[in-house]
């Protein structure tokens, strides 16, 4: 991604045109091929969903359970997506992620849902649920993006 459409996309998420954040996120070819996709109808509580958990999520010996490194991909993503309200005051990344696993994510869907907590100075802090298609929160991970990074 060059300069020029990093500031596309940032003006984008000033606009609050999150109908068009969608569509970059959800076009992009790191979430195509991971079976990923980002739901910003609530942007307040952006949701990170796999509709199918293939093969590729699933992880450890003999498991079926969902990965531990994809559960982390997915925690870092909705946490970021947290950022988006904060792009008038410049780009966001994260600063820190701590996850805790509660049980295996045996599922056949996987629901995301990102919550910001508390904002102070250049810090958003933020919880993410990682969740079963019965929404039984098997991970969930605490974390702050830095905000105000100059492009």
């Amino acid at each position: 991604m060059n300069l020029t459409q990093l500031h596309r996309i940032r003006q984008t998420a000033i606009d609050q045109n999150w109908k068009g954040m969608e569509e970059f996120f959800n076009s992009s070819i790191q979430l195509r091929h991971s079976g990923i996709r980002i739901d910003l109808t609530d942007i307040n509580k952006p949701l990170v969903l796999i509709d199918t958990v293939e093969e590729y999520h699933k992880g450890g010996i003999g498991t079926e359970a969902v990965n531990g490194a994809v559960i982390a991909m997915l925690a870092d993503l909705a946490i970021g997506l947290l950022g988006l309200t904060h792009y008038a005051e410049g780009m966001t990344g994260t600063s820190n992620l701590n996850i805790n696993y509660i049980k295996p994510l045996l599922a056949s869907k996987v629901i995301v849902r990102a919550e910001q907590t508390v904002v102070a100075n250049k810090r958003i802090f933020g919880i993410v649920r990682i969740m079963n298609e019965k929404e039984e929160v098997c991970a969930y991970a605490t974390g702050a993006l830095a905000k105000g990074i100059s492009i």
